[in-house]
């Protein structure tokens, strides 16, 4: 008896954790890792926590908090997202970025989602600053979803001053 509600335990978790969703633009995640600055050959922690919301008043609502090396970044957006097919899409948001200890400025981000295949998901995007050109950045990450709404990725993101690498788990709904 044991065996057979152990067996069917195992096959129900294989069944929920298929068919993973790109589609979805509601998440929270966290990201931890280290950044390496390419003018100082320095390193130091880096950490950001992420909530994306689709709404029917506006479509999409995103609030980041990062913390580069101590150095934080509060970020409030809006934006949209398109569906491509069943397994991917695209996005772009614009943020308001408020920093501890500079003015304040606004972001752009492009990026496109796509399920390559029942648990395996890349995500690319590009962020551009309006008054920080150093900090434009450019992320690719690769996701595998452990069940259909948890998943965790291998991030990697480079920019004209730094080098991102961090690991993210994400929470869809």
């Amino acid at each position: 008896m044991k065996r057979i509600m152990a067996a069917g335990i195992a096959a129900t978790a294989i069944c929920l954790s298929m068919n993973a969703n790109a589609s979805s633009m509601t998440y929270v995640d966290y990201s931890i890792g280290t950044v390496d600055y390419d003018s100082s050959s320095s390193s130091g922690d880096y950490s950001a926590f992420t909530a994306s919301i689709e709404t029917p008043i506006l479509p999409l609502i995103s609030v980041e908090s990062i913390d580069l090396n101590d150095f934080d970044i509060l970020k409030l957006g809006i934006g949209a997202s398109i569906d491509l097919g069943s397994a991917s899409n695209i996005y772009g948001l614009v943020h308001y970025n408020d920093y501890d200890d500079e003015d304040s400025d606004i972001s752009f981000r492009v990026g496109i989602n796509s399920t390559i295949s029942d648990r395996l998901e890349v995500r690319l995007s590009h962020t551009m600053y309006s008054d920080q050109d150093g900090r434009d950045n450019t992320k690719l990450s690769l996701g595998y979803y452990l069940t259909q709404n948890f998943s965790v990725s291998g991030n990697y993101a480079v920019a004209d001053t730094y080098n991102i690498m961090s690991a993210t788990a994400r929470l869809s709904f």
